[in-house]
């Protein structure tokens, strides 16, 4: 016997939950199945059309079959113990990393090799260009000017960035 004992399971009729309108379909689905009644007699006892009585009818054996297809074996991985494990694993991996730098780091310096260093990223004298911060947001309201005017209908007029590009 394992060292965790599991829970006993309620089992048959007294394991049964639903609500009161769910249990009495089930019956009449199971009377119907069964042959105790009429497809015609159980829809008039629960009140609905013939064709919706078979829609429930078909749910209610598809939740048979599917209540009774085979369960993964083992213990369920929640999401938390997913996350804490992929955590655990970004934690080991960046020692890793950082363990191989080190590594590398002492073998450059024992072969005598210079490490590498990063290039500037500007270049002297030249000029920096600046960048129009609000140029793409003038696009998007250039877009969706245009959009609105042509839903309206009075797309008498282009809007300002086109008139600049001719």
């Amino acid at each position: 016997m394992s060292a965790r004992a599991s829970k006993p399971q309620k089992v048959g009729v007294k394991a049964l939950a639903g609500s009161p309108q769910a249990r009495k379909t089930a019956a009449v689905v199971l009377e119907s199945v069964c042959g105790v009644c009429s497809v015609e007699d159980a829809s008039a006892r629960l009140g609905i059309a013939v064709p919706r009585y078979y829609v429930l009818e078909t749910r209610a054996l598809q939740g048979l079959i599917g209540a009774l297809e085979p369960r993964a074996r083992g213990r369920k991985q929640s999401d938390d113990s997913r996350i804490a494990e992929l955590l655990r694993q970004t934690t080991r991996l960046e020692r890793e990393v950082r363990r191989y730098q080190a590594l590398h780091r002492a073998a450059t310096r024992a072969i005598g090799v210079a490490p590498l260093v990063a290039k500037p990223t500007e270049v002297k004298g030249a000029k920096k260009r600046r960048m129009r911060r609000r140029a793409r947001a003038e696009r998007v309201i250039d877009f969706l000017r245009g959009s609105v005017a042509s839903e309206v209908g009075a797309e008498s007029e282009p809007p300002p960035s086109a008139k600049e590009a001719s």
